[in-house]
Parts: C-alpha cells; sequence; structure tokens
C-alpha cells in the first residue's frame, strides 16, 4: 500500500539493511516496512550559502557572534525547508512489520546513542565556534558548519518523535 511520508514515523534501517526502513503510522499504531526514502543533501548548498552570509555579513557589520548565528540561522531554515519539502512530497510504498523479538531493547539503545551523538555535534559545534573567534582560522570556521550540519540533520530526523511513539507502541 502507498502512504504520505508526512503520515508516517521513520523508525530507522530494518535490522541494518538501510536499503529498507521501518516506519510507524500513527493512526493505525503499527509498524510498516518500505524502501528508504534519501535524505535532502543540504550540506553543500547551505555550508556555501552560510559562509557567503558570514563572509558578507562580516564585512557590513560587525565581526564575530553576530555573523557566525546569521549564517547557521539561515542554515537551520533551509534544512528545516528541504526536511519539510521531503515529507510533503514523497509517497512510500510500504507493506506490514513482523516485529523481531528484540525489536524494543535494540531500539532503546539506538536511542540512546543517538542522543550521545546529537549531544557530542552540539558540544564540538560550540568547540569549533569558541576556536574560530579565538584564532579566526578558516578550518575551525568549515569544521564547526559541518558540525552543525550534522547536529541538524541528527535533530531533525525525528528521534525524538521515534522515542515517545516507541513507548506507546511497546505499551499496547
Amino acid at each position: 500500500m502507498k502512504e504520505k511520508l508526512s503520515n508516517l514515523i521513520e523508525f530507522g534501517a530494518d535490522q541494518g539493511n538501510v536499503k529498507r526502513t521501518v516506519f510507524y503510522n500513527i493512526e493505525k499504531n503499527k509498524l510498516f516496512v518500505g524502501d528508504s526514502v534519501p535524505f535532502p543533501i543540504i550540506y553543500l548548498p547551505s555550508a556555501g550559502l552560510s559562509y557567503a552570509v558570514y563572509v558578507f555579513s562580516e564585512m557590513l557589520v560587525i565581526q564575530g557572534l553576530f555573523p557566525l548565528l546569521l549564517s547557521f540561522l539561515l542554515m537551520l531554515l533551509l534544512a528545516l525547508y528541504q526536511f519539510k519539502s521531503r515529507r510533503e512530497k514523497t509517497v512510500v510504498e510500504i507493506e506490514p512489520y513482523e516485529i523481531p523479538q528484540d525489536y524494543f531493547a535494540v531500539q532503546r539503545s539506538n536511542g540512546i546513542k543517538t542522543y550521545a551523538i546529537i549531544l557530542l555535534f552540539a558540544l564540538l559545534t560550540a568547540g569549533f565556534c569558541w576556536l574560530y573567534f579565538l584564532f579566526s582560522h578558516f578550518m575551525t570556521l568549515f569544521l564547526a558548519f559541518s558540525m552543525w550540519y550534522f547536529f541538524l540533520l541528527l535533530l531533525l530526523t525525528g528521534q525524538f518523535k521515534k522515542t515517545k511513539y516507541l513507548k506507546v507502541l511497546e505499551g499496547r
């Protein structure tokens, strides 16, 4: 059966098979499996545009925090738009999923690891921004943009929704 991606919550790869994704349908309170939907490629345009905004605003306005925050905000807005567009336009062919015996334990473990990685990328972003303010080196700015991108990617993939609905599904 076909279903819009906006009606589903993506739970991740089907037992390590990255070509298949497990989806959760909120209305039916069931798991389904279907082909994976690639994430939008937001890094190159976002990072390039963010860097251009950073350089331009640094020339015109004040140096330091404001241009960096402005460029991070621009990357966030582009990522939000692309993720929203992906969810609204994509239709997925899905079929019912038979839940493996250790599914919930594995998903809880993966969720904890994902939260740790999200925190790590947030801390790395802050660290590279701080290093950029200290040394004004392009490589630290590039690494700050890269870590911010990875932080956004993980944050916008829906880990918080996944955790919430896993608890609902496990409790039924």
